[in-house]
């Protein structure tokens, strides 16, 4: 990733310089010219860095010409008129340095020498955190985590990596929670309708998480932003990766990254595709309540869950000149994840013995296709820093779904039990189609060295199309007839505009930055199946502020305080007012939901220790109204025409939600070949939820941690062990125990300059990772266990090919040889 990013910055500041040295009023050159030439290396390694910008100052300091250093370190200037001139070497994550150099009838032709720069560990915009590769890095209002290293995830998808990332829980089902809080999820910056198991884990680059979004970002999201930030190759010449891999339960993955890359175009293309298959089983334990007798009932469900996707994307950045620059892409993703369930249903009396049993089948199929086309522009100003960039993100997904249920009685002696009131067949199928539109401009004008002003404006439009037809059999007739409980035909849409504006500056070590977002929206659903009900809603305009402090002391040590305000608006799926229904379970949407919104403020603190040990420590407090939550109800359905007790659920808008907590991360440096990296979070969660006059109250201390062991062995071998803890979780009805999990891999770089590597992993080393949790109310109790299995062994292999020659394809002659002897065979990686 350092690569990739130098390359950018470089290429970014050398057109800058490029374009002012170009700018009209510059002198006509003499006809006596010279040569001043150099090499830049690392201060600590010694080795060559490629890519930094050398700028050509005259005396006055306005710029000559500028370029960037090779790949081996050399940098030159030719045919320079005859003056005294300043030598700016400048490159990221280093201090800048300047060097003098006169040029005269005498020394026509000088050497600079070997220009060495040393690391800068006290940048203000970034703290970098121990390694040649940083963990995260924490800018003034997000925190950056690459995920490139981790082994663990190779092979697999989104949901994999999430599960690394400090911060993050992810559970069974690929819900994301963020500190005990639902975060907004966007991939390059944008809402996608992809999910998480849906992206490759190969084509992540990093994992942007915002736990405090600064009014830059969209408002949404109750604990903040996870931002997946897609890789996209921008080294010079023809390169890429080539991977492959397969694991012990039949999966299997492969896929491709190529990128060419020459003078004013940059085109990149890979693909993608993945067989994932994943054993499930569940058991449901209820207590029925009645006013004269107790009841049990057991459902339990065994299969399996297939997933089986491909994704290619293709684009192209066109260089127009040194300070316009043109991006488009097309991302097609498209595939199938299906479900396979074999059931029973043991009904129990009063003393918990089985009095009849039923079996059957619970089936689901869901196929899907989606389209992104994103356009992108970005202008650079004559003042270094000032930059226009406007985006269109177009986001098209179709998906088919189907439905195959049945449920046959029998009593102890096999002998079938035909009971009207439990339907033994339902079939369904339905499609649906959703559409994304954002439009996004944005501004950033410096002030001064260390100020700067941001704006910009974003539209969002989002639209869903959703039908499903289930049809139940009929008893005795056998005939099937339409079930209007479990179908539906729903269209929603919104729409959310918003304007934002903040201010950055710095005085000696205290940093801050202030902004101000307006966000205005606006809803309409509409039920089309039965009796026809729609809804209308129309928010004003909200602000959204955000502040954040920022203090440097002596000795590495950096404080940090913020405070944002913070929405979340009820999801599609929240509002649909549609029945899933499962054995004894039902789930629906409420279409009365409110948003709810969050006053959040953070205090951290950031600690380096001598450059081996990096402490960050976070104090956070978040104050919601209206919060969002699941609410559980005993009732009776009309289910294929007949009356069945189930347990609902359904959200609601909560009194209130009161968290509080700590997160603690530390990485240490314990010797030069193993690094460790740990993770804990401590929260105090209270939810008062009101319901039909329930007056529903629950808290509780949570806490969850992460360990991350990284060891580099002999014969380039690297060793990975990760593991996490989560604690009981509080729900406003009842409690989620503790689960936990391990992985492990090890991978060996082989070739001439690592370019294939061999990596082999176990997921859930001790097939722990389960769900459990325990609901109450006032007619029942219930216990509801959850499990994948998630012990897998993974094998992946990875060949990465290329050259970075920026002249492979322009040597035509002798001086163009000698010009780049030394890059002559490119650089392998």
């Amino acid at each position: 990733m350092r690569k990739i990013v130098s390359l950018f910055t470089g290429w970014l500041l050398l057109c800058c310089f490029t374009a002012m040295a170009q700018q009209p009023g510059g002198k006509a050159a003499p006809t006596s010219t010279g040569v001043i030439y150099g090499k830049l290396l690392d201060a600590q390694t010694g080795k060559p860095i490629e890519y930094a910008s050398v700028a050509l100052l005259r005396p006055d300091s306005s710029v000559q010409t500028g370029m960037l250093s090779k790949t081996n370190g050399d940098f030159s200037f030719e045919n320079i008129a005859l003056s005294k001139y300043i030598l700016k070497f400048n490159f990221i994550g280093y201090e800048t340095i300047y060097k003098v150099a006169v040029l005269s009838a005498k020394t026509g032709s000088i050497d600079i020498g070997n220009v060495k720069l040393k690391a800068n560990v006290k940048s203000l915009a970034a703290v970098n955190v121990v390694g040649e590769r940083p963990a995260f890095t924490m800018a003034i209002d997000k925190r950056v985590f690459n995920v490139d290293k981790n082994l663990s995830s190779i092979g697999g998808t989104a949901t994999d990596v999430l599960k690394q990332v400090p911060s993050v829980n992810v559970d069974i089902d690929g819900n994301v929670t963020v500190r005990n809080g639902t975060p907004t999820i966007f991939i390059d910056g944008r809402p996608s309708t992809l999910t998480l198991d849906q992206i490759p884990a190969d084509a992540i680059q990093n994992i942007e998480v915002v736990t405090n979004p600064s009014a830059k970002y969209d408002a949404e999201g109750m604990s903040g932003i996870l931002n997946i930030v897609l890789k996209k190759n921008k080294k010079a010449g023809i390169n890429g990766v080539i991977s492959a891999g397969a694991t012990s339960l039949g999966s299997t993955n492969g896929g491709i990254d190529f990128n060419l890359r020459q003078e004013k175009f940059n085109f990149f293309l890979n693909y993608n595709v993945r067989n994932r298959k994943s054993p499930m089983t569940s058991r449901l334990y209820r207590k029925n309540i009645g006013a004269d007798t107790t009841t049990y009932t057991e459902q339990l469900e065994d299969g399996d869950f297939y997933r089986k996707f491909q994704t290619g994307r293709i684009g192209f950045d066109w260089f127009i000149d040194n300070r316009n620059t043109i991006t488009v892409s097309e991302n097609i993703t498209g595939g199938n994840f299906n479900k396979y369930n074999e059931q029973t249903v043991n009904e129990l009396d009063a003393k918990q013995q089985k009095v009849r049993y039923g079996t059957g089948i619970d089936n689901t199929l869901n196929g899907f296709r989606n389209y992104t086309t994103q356009l992108g522009y970005k202008h650079t100003f004559a003042r270094e820093g000032e930059e226009l960039t406007a985006d269109f993100t177009y986001n098209y997904a179709t998906g088919d779904n189907s439905s195959n249920y049945s449920l046959t009685y029998f009593d102890l002696s096999g002998k079938p039990i035909y009971d009207p009131k439990k339907p033994e067949l339902r079939n369904g199928s339905g499609e649906g189609k959703t559409t994304y539109l954002t439009a996004q401009l944005d501004y950033v004008r410096p002030l001064t060295e260390r100020s700067k002003i941001e704006m910009g404006l974003r539209s969002n439009t989002r639209k869903f199309d959703n039908f499903t037809n289930t049809y139940g059999q009929n008893y005795p007739s056998g005939t099937f007839t339409l079930d209007s409980a479990l179908s539906n035909n729903y269209h929603y849409q919104e729409q959310i505009n918003a304007g934002y504006i903040s201010y950055t500056g710095a005085k000696d070590n205290f940093g801050y930055q202030v902004g101000l977002r307006a966000e205005q929206s606006n809803y309409d659903g509409e039920t089309r199946l039965g009796q026809k009900s729609s809804y209308k809603i129309s928010y004003p305009v909200s602000f959204f502020p955000s502040v954040f402090l920022s203090q440097k002391f002596k000795g590495d040590n950096e404080v940090q305080l913020n405070y944002s305000r913070r929405i979340r608006r009820p999801w599609f799926r929240d509002l649909l007012p549609t029945i899933d229904y499962s054995g004894q379970s039902a789930s629906t949407g409420n279409p009365d939901l409110k948003p709810e919104f969050t006053n959040s403020f953070e205090l951290s603190y950031l600690k380096d220790f001598a450059h081996k040990h990096n402490l960050l420590v976070s104090l956070y407090y978040r104050n919601t109204t209206n919060a969002i939550t699941d609410f559980y109800v005993d009732t009776t359905l009309n289910l294929n025409g007949q009356v069945q007790h189930v347990l609902l659920q359904y959200p609601i808008n909560a009194s209130t939600r009161n968290s509080y907590g700590a997160e603690f991360t530390l990485r240490s440096q314990l010797t030069k070949s193993w690094d460790l990296t740990t993770n804990i979070n401590l929260a105090q969660t209270k939810i008062d939820a009101t319901s039909n006059g329930n007056n529903l109250s629950n808290q509780g201390i949570t806490w969850f941690g992460k360990l991350n062991s990284n060891t580099k062995l002999p014969w380039n071998l690297t060793f990975q062990v990760s593991a996490e803890y989560e604690s009981k979780q509080i729900m406003p009805q009842g409690e989620r125990e503790p689960k936990w999990s391990a992985d492990a891999a090890i991978k060996k770089d082989m070739l001439k300059n690592k370019a294939l590597s061999i990596s082999l992993g176990i997921s859930d080393i001790f097939n722990t990772d389960r769900n459990l949790s325990y609901t109450t109310t006032s007619f029942s109790e219930q216990e509801n266990y959850r499990k994948r299995l998630t012990r897998e062994l993974k094998l992946n292999a990875t060949w990465r090919f290329g050259k970075m020659d920026t002249n492979l394809f322009k040597r035509k002659n002798n001086k163009s040889k000698e010009n780049n002897g030394e890059m002559g065979g490119g650089d392998n990686f």
